[in-house]
């Protein structure tokens, strides 16, 4: 570990790597020797490397030279939580005097040669010109592949696109299956890029399958269960009805015993991440020495001694406190940072040896462990139970594994009734992922461009976005594609010509495709009546039900072990058939809605559907059977959708002269081969129509329409930004143009600090789930919400009228939290009231939305007329209380 008297000055510019790798205590990697070189000979670098490979080692080193030479240094991440770990390290690392930090929250020795910061913090500062940018050496971008982030991806290329040339950049990536497309990008728009890609990781990962107590390797499982697909279900169903916080148990005992701790534990659901906290703790799971708990106890208590005591006891401390002694912890963004960041430093530490979490724990925070466990390798993305992707999988299983620690990583997935064994392998098999570029002008950036270099150089340097390098890159291969597709089509309309084909033909083939048309639509119609009705029926199941499954004389009967209700619109029925079979179904694997013939009992107290549970239960349905296919004789069911309009075509078809002629089947099918050649020729011409220079046109509609506002305005024949533009440049948040159409109009004057938080809320913070708030007793506050409403209908209009994506909806559900928070409430007493206002809100929710207002209210601080900047300065201090501080240790 180098120290801070160890860092070299400028006359041992030579040896700066040799000094650097001094305290190591390893051999670098062939890969950060070559990304040492490019930096060594001053050149812009990319680094694409698996997680847990030692990328951040070239960050550093890149800090440590930039330091050694009398220059500055950026460090930034893409997520605040990232920003202070960062800190904390390099400090150790070169020195409290050489390190600061600025996320926004924290503005801690802003001066030093080398800063840690968000890349908001930097986006501001060249935007601003801001004066530490004179002696910038180089900028080190952090999981730079979050620029593919539809939220926050934009920022990260604004900042490649307007850095000054002459800082040198580094990035530092996951391993992209388009590496070298992103490097030919960042050398077009900076220079000379060097691009090191290492697909090795230093320390192997194994991919585990949990199965009935068993660990068997992913691949082995996959080839297993294709040899033996009959009778695989039967296996497979006895080992799952053991309680789930019994087999979280059992899985962890199970790693315990194979030295396999400590391990996340990836549940991909908040309340199970807690809930398995919970159950652990009343399972009397004790994983930690006596030693380690008195460790534990020690830095907990610490950490959170400036929390206020009736804060604490709302966020249930002793039990979060109870499950660290006992070594398991809870990591998910409900959480109140502050509690989140103990985890991370107390597993960290080594001490914590199970953390149940989400996927945001593997968003870039350095929490490397021996194992990790997936439940599932599926999560809700808000409409359904989707797969994991490529990325997803690799973010999360590259955990596993600690370099210098453990000899391999080892991944853990458990069996599912429902898991797709071949779809696992192939994410096994798929490290790497393609970056897309999430890159989109907006009306900040706008005002900000024009202002800097004018609108024709400004336009230019959005074509030179890594969004349109990509689009740009497939339209060649695109226009050869609608060339030889013209060809082909020229070349079908001459033999269709040749073999007699004219307009009467055309009028023919148009009734035949109106036909069609229309028996496919009522096809549709009918099929989502019949699964609407299968869906409505399969809700009505509960467990012991004996029902339908299949058609009138191919029909099945099934018992109804469990009921999957958590996604309503796709329900799913775990079911033993009469013909032994176990497995899920879901809506499409019903040809009828399921009709209940009978009930059973299903065994209690068993840990498996043994062969003796599952023989009487097959005997119970045998007798069944008659009943099910009366009920399905008699079931009728929804009749299907008829449209006359079908009729009048096919009447007309057939009165059509060319229906009975024997020549006409030919001539249809030259037809139809030459209308797909049109069709196709019409809709790839109209993709590349509507790539072609799209983000340039975007942002023409954008200049456009902030001309139209007043925001940009002619001065000397060129547009530049008016006082009303400034104002906007200075709005940094994805309601930027809503905010200040907001102080431009005076909607929020005469608020005080409670209500100018509150209105801001309805704006940028908005809970996860809809709620159905009182309007609030306070006249003014009222009036500005209602005006405020207004504003956004006003903005939408002019947007559509742009042909622009409208502003977010405003929603008021956490205006009354922040409102009593501003105005001094207690966080027990905002919990409280917001279950009460059927507002779904946790600790890490609230502290999450109020630092989204914290960051609104102090850029109104900044923008606004005086008297209401105050009023956002005054917010901005009565926000920053408790637990809405973040604690830096």
């Amino acid at each position: 570990m180098t120290t801070p008297s160890d860092v070299p000055g400028p006359a041992e510019d030579g040896h700066l790597l040799d000094s650097f790798l001094s305290g190591e205590g390893f051999d670098p990697d062939p890969f950060q020797l070559e990304a040492f070189a490019a930096l060594d000979a001053g050149r812009n670098l990319l680094v694409s490397a698996p997680t847990g490979s030692g990328k951040t080692l070239v960050g550093e080193y890149a800090a440590y030279r930039a330091l050694a030479r009398g220059g500055r240094c950026f460090y930034t991440t893409p997520i605040k939580a990232l920003s202070n770990q960062k800190f904390r390290q390099f400090r150790r690392r070169f020195g409290p005097e050489n390190v600061g930090l600025l996320t926004g929250d924290h503005s801690i020795d802003a001066d030093a040669p080398v800063v840690v910061m968000t890349t908001e913090v930097l986006r501001n500062m060249i935007y601003s010109g801001s004066s530490a940018l004179h002696d910038l050496e180089c900028v080190v971008m952090d999981e730079i592949h979050y620029l593919g982030d539809r939220s926050r991806g934009v920022v990260w290329e604004e900042i490649i696109l307007t850095l000054d040339p002459a800082v040198q950049l580094v990035g530092l990536s996951a391993t992209l299956s388009n590496t070298d497309e992103l490097g030919a990008w960042l050398g077009e728009v900076l220079g000379d890029t060097a691009v090191v890609l290492s697909e090795h990781r230093p320390v192997p990962l194994a991919h585990m399958l949990y199965t009935e107590g068993d660990l068997v390797p992913v691949r082995a499982a996959a080839e297993q269960r294709r040899r033996r697909r009959t009778g695989y279900h039967d296996e497979r169903v006895a080992g799952r009805s053991r309680a789930p916080w019994a087999r979280r148990r059992d899985v962890i005992e199970r790693l315990d015993d194979e030295r396999l701790l400590p391990a996340i534990y990836f549940v991909f659901s908040r309340a199970g991440c807690d809930g398995a906290v919970a159950q652990m703790r009343r399972a009397r799971l004790r994983l930690t020495t006596g030693e380690e708990a008195r460790r534990i106890a020690s830095h907990v208590d610490a950490a959170c001694a400036d929390v206020p005591r009736h804060d604490l006891d709302a966020l249930d401390y002793d039990a979060f406190r109870a499950g660290l002694v006992a070594g398991i912890a809870a990591h998910h963004a409900g959480m109140l940072p502050l509690f989140r960041t103990v985890v991370e430093e107390l597993f960290s530490a080594g001490l914590i040896k199970v953390v149940f979490a989400t996927e945001t724990l593997a968003l870039g925070i350095h929490m490397p462990a021996r194992a990790v466990v997936l439940e599932k390798t599926t999560k809700f993305d808000g409409e359904t139970h989707a797969l994991l992707t490529s990325a997803e999988y690799s973010q999360i299983t590259g955990r596993a594994g600690r370099r210098g620690i453990d000899t391999k990583g080892t991944a853990v997935v458990l069996d599912q009734p429902d898991l797709d064994l071949d779809a696992l392998a192939a994410l096994v098999d798929t490290p790497r992922f393609p970056l897309r570029s999430a890159f989109t002008p907006d009306y900040s950036m706008a005002v900000n461009l024009v202002e800097r270099m004018g609108v024709a150089e400004a336009t230019s340097l959005i074509g030179r976005s890594f969004a349109q390098y990509q689009t740009d890159r497939t339209l060649v291969s695109r226009t050869r594609a609608i060339e030889r597709r013209i060809t082909e089509r020229d070349r079908m309309r001459a033999d269709l010509e040749e073999a007699g084909g004219g307009e009467d033909l055309h009028e023919y083939m148009r009734l035949r495709a109106e036909l069609s048309r229309l028996e496919r639509s009522v096809e549709k119609s009918s099929r989502d009546d019949r699964l609407e009705a299968v869906r409505v029926a399969m809700l009505k199941q509960t467990p012991g039900s004996v029902i339908t499954v299949g058609r009138k004389r191919f029909g099945m009967v099934a018992t109804v072990l469990q009921v999957r209700t958590d996604i309503p619109a796709d329900p799913a029925l775990l079911c033993l058939t009469d013909s032994g079979w176990t497995g899920w179904l879901r809506r499409h694997d019903f040809a009828a809605p399921p009709i209940p013939v009978g009930r059973v009992d299903l065994p209690k107290g068993r840990r498996r559907l043994d062969g003796r549970a599952k023989k009487a239960l097959l005997h119970r349905m045998e007798g069944l059977r008659g009943k099910a296919r009366g009920r399905l004789r008699n079931g009728g069911g929804k009749p299907v959708r008829k449209d006359p309009r079908i009729a009048r075509t096919r009447r007309a078809l057939r009165e059509h002269h060319l229906h009975a002629d024997p020549h006409t089947e030919k001539l249809a099918r030259l037809y139809e081969r030459w209308a797909r050649a049109a069709a196709d020729v019409d809709a790839l011409t109209a993709e590349v129509d509507a790539d072609a220079d799209s983000l340039a046109r975007r942002f023409r509609g954008i200049v456009e329409l902030l001309e139209q506002l007043g925001y940009l305005g002619r001065e000397d024949g060129a547009l530049r930004a008016t006082d009303a533009g400034r104002l906007l440049a200075g709005v940094h948040t994805e309601q930027d143009l809503f905010v200040a159409e907001c102080l431009r109009r005076g909607v929020w004057n005469g608020l005080d600090a409670a209500g100018l938080a509150a209105v801001i809320a309805t704006v940028v913070a908005h809970p996860r789930t809809e709620s159905a708030i009182r309007e609030p007793s306070d006249e003014m506050l009222r009036l500005a919400l209602a005006e405020t409403a207004r504003v956004a209908e006003d903005v939408a209009a002019v947007e559509r009228t742009h042909r622009l994506p409208t502003t977010p909806d405003l929603d008021a559900g956490l205006a009354p939290v922040l409102h009593h928070w501003v105005s001094g409430g207690s966080l027990a007493s905002i919990l409280a009231a917001s279950w009460q206002e059927g507002v779904e809100l946790t600790a890490g929710d609230f502290v999450r939305s109020a630092r989204l207002v914290l960051d609104v209210l102090a850029q109104v601080g900044n923008v606004a007329e005086p008297a209401l900047a105050r009023t956002a300065r005054s917010a901005v201090g009565a926000l920053r209380r408790g637990v809405v501080l973040d604690h830096m240790a």
